[in-house]
């Protein structure tokens, strides 16, 4: 098995082309700013070792990999970012759910499911400059999503 020496670089859009970026630490998607675009910010990403990889188990940190995304831990998933190294998360021998979500590529999008709360995933409101969060997504959902309705698919790609 191949082992990492550092996170691989990504960048991150909802397929309404919203960037992900960072803003008073907080991850929000968007586009313009004072007329300026921005670039995004710059996802660290590692596998999850300690789980099934055919799920494609992927740990998504920012500031270098400073700081990760966590679904938390209570009843109900709360996305947040923690002060912990993506590196030493992919080190440890740990299960890392709540920092953990299963990739599922759709063509030229993927999807972001929580590991550890399945059926809910990550997304982004129709609106800009809004925070990245987490929805529930039934198994039955209807393919007539309101135009309201939280994105959830992204093009995941790596920076250049």
């Amino acid at each position: 098995k191949m082992v990492l020496s550092g996170a691989l670089c990504f960048r991150m859009k909802d397929s309404a082309l919203k960037v992900l970026y960072l803003h008073n630490n907080q991850l929000l998607a968007g586009g313009l700013h004072a007329g300026k675009v921005i670039k995004g910010e710059e996802i660290s990403v590692v596998p999850n070792r300690s789980l099934d990889a055919s799920l494609s188990p992927v740990i998504l940190g920012v500031q270098g990999g400073s700081q990760c995304l966590s679904c938390g831990t209570e009843k109900e998933p709360t996305l947040k970012l923690e002060p912990v190294n993506i590196m030493e998360l992919y080190r440890s021998a740990k299960e890392s759910k709540s920092f953990t979500f299963y990739r599922r590529d759709m063509g030229l999008t993927s999807s972001f499911e929580s590991a550890a709360y399945p059926g809910w995933f990550l997304c982004t409101a129709p609106e800009a400059d809004q925070p990245v969060r987490l929805t529930q997504i039934p198994e039955d959902a209807a393919w007539d999503t309101p135009w309201d309705a939280p994105i959830t698919d992204f093009y995941f790609q790596p920076c250049d």
